[in-house]
């Protein structure tokens, strides 16, 4: 495959279904004798499944195909003008832009209260949708409309506007705040999964004891709620607080429920609060709960297909398809695992680079422990080699460092010693090294050093401790997190008693 720019591949791939419906329209409308030729392009490539130019010149006809560096700039133009119109009765920054143009139009013209009327109605518009730029902009614009188009009451006017804008740079500066102070602990749980260092726990500490954070009376509307929720939800998933994460994602999403415009403004932020509260529902057990969102979510999947960015139909597709995965694996529900793993096995090719990659991770993830699960190891395996031979997933450090541990559990059942003995010391060095070593990482550590000159007798007994000591280890915060992720508690016992891990974990979930 050739490298060459792919940047019209990947805004033609973006596109939704309606929105290529209405670009094919538009450049009907808008090119001349060449439509037919931009037209013939933009199916050529969007039938691609990567950017191949050696593909696409065997659909191109020879005229095409030698001035396809000047069509694929125009087209790419074209692309983004049809986008601009069809998004016009789209969102609430379509129609400001084009309330604004229609305001700066009528005030060169001198019409100075009919563009009033159109700066009311987009100002209550900016207001209703948390638009601040806007209203800012609008402000000033109605400022300029007043000294030029003065009335009576032109003093009580301009410090009308005047305190306006001071109230608004004052709310700029608390959504700048709170934006802040979300962020940064989303990040340190995104990147390191859990605040187990000293300095990040100092710092995490300081940010929920900030009068925004700790006080939620201080967030008074939309905005500042959602990065409130954000900050709290992040703070208590990272230290495993899966009941305190549920209610927060309750609550968030009888918010947005109760805001049924913004969900029609970006319906993507409600589908991946559906998602966390899908998963999260499973975590806490809520089974009802699980499945009522799964229909729920699937529905609104399926209401906007059409009208969001297929990155996101993805996004949602492979979330629900973690969570299935999850729900199989504890419910012990083999066929319907298998099922459900053979069509996701399916859907990762299809895609591959378009799933986000810490949807991908997870998945991969639990992929892994649902066929060591149903005993399985080879299939295992290879999910987990897909997750550690990733470099785009390595950033998912919790989930790396779970893969490279549980890498050395699938070795020990292969019986691979050899492979096991460098293996246990690198990936030892690699978790110690990160900072995020457990005491039940340190317990599983030394029994793998242990089991490489154990005789059959020898090793049983040693399962048999490793099954104690990791019980003691239960709710010891930070191996919990471990065993949230695979149940190595019950893998010892399993082999501690020379059973399957199936038959194991069925008996407990009696």
């Amino acid at each position: 495959m050739k490298t060459v720019s792919d940047e019209l591949f990947r805004l033609i791939k973006s596109l939704t279904k309606s929105e290529k419906g209405y670009f094919k329209k538009f450049a009907a409308r808008n090119t001349s004798g060449a439509k037919k030729n931009y037209i013939v392009l933009f199916d050529a490539i969007d039938k691609l499944a990567d950017y191949d130019e050696d593909i696409l010149k065997e659909k191109l006809d020879d005229i095409l195909y030698k001035q396809l560096p000047v069509y694929k700039v125009y087209l790419f133009n074209l692309i983004l003008k049809s986008l601009h119109n069809y998004g016009s009765f789209e969102n609430a920054e379509s129609k400001l832009n084009e309330l604004i143009s229609n305001i700066r139009i009528l005030k060169s013209k001198a019409l100075y209260k009919e563009a009033i009327k159109y700066l009311k109605k987009a100002k209550e518009i900016a207001n209703k949708y948390y638009k601040s730029k806007y209203v800012l902009d609008l402000l000033i614009i109605e400022r300029n409309i007043l000294i030029q188009f003065p009335d009576k009451n032109v003093l009580e006017n301009r410090k009308r506007i005047y305190e306006e804008q001071k109230e608004l740079t004052k709310k700029l500066d608390k959504y700048f705040e709170y934006s802040w102070l979300s962020d940064r602990v989303v990040i340190y749980v995104e990147q390191k999964g859990d605040f187990s260092g000293e300095e990040r726990k100092k710092e995490i500490e300081k940010i929920i004891c900030h009068p925004f954070i700790a006080d939620e009376r201080n967030a008074d509307d939309y905005l500042t709620k959602t990065y409130y929720y954000h900050t709290h939800l992040f703070y208590n998933l990272a230290q495993e607080k899966l009941e305190n994460v549920f209610n927060i994602l309750k609550k968030e999403i009888e918010m947005m429920d109760s805001n049924k415009h913004m969900i029609e403004e970006n319906p993507k932020n409600y589908i991946q609060a559906l998602i966390n509260y899908l998963l999260f529902s499973n975590y806490t057990k809520k089974r009802h709960v699980t499945r009522e969102t799964l229909v729920k979510l699937n529905k609104v999947r399926k209401r906007w297909e059409n009208k969001l960015p297929p990155s996101t139909i993805i996004q949602a597709k492979f979330h629900i398809a973690n969570t299935e995965m999850l729900i199989y694996r504890k419910s012990l529900e083999i066929a319907k695992g298998k099922a459900a793993a053979k069509r996701i096995a399916q859907e990762l090719n299809t895609y591959q680079k378009e799933v986000p990659a810490q949807a991908k991770a997870v998945l991969l993830s639990n992929l892994c422990s649902f066929y060591f699960t149903i005993g399985d190891i080879e299939n295992a395996l290879k999910y987990n080699n897909m997750l550690l031979n990733d470099s785009s997933l390595s950033f998912k450090s919790d989930v790396i460092n779970l893969a490279k541990l549980f890498q050395l559990v699938l070795h020990l059942e292969l019986g691979n010693y050899d492979l096991l003995e460098y293996l246990s010391q690198s990936v030892y060095r690699a978790i110690k090294e990160s900072g995020m070593m457990s005491e039940a990482q340190e317990v599983l550590f030394h029994f793998f050093k242990k089991a490489l000159g154990y005789n059959e007798k020898e090793l049983h007994e040693a399962y048999d401790e490793l099954h104690y000591k990791l019980k003691k280890l239960k709710d010891e915060p930070a191996s919990k997190s471990l065993f949230v992720m695979f149940d190595f508690i019950s893998w010892a016992e399993s082999k501690a008693k020379n059973e399957k891990l199936y038959t194991v974990m069925m008996r407990k979930k009696r």
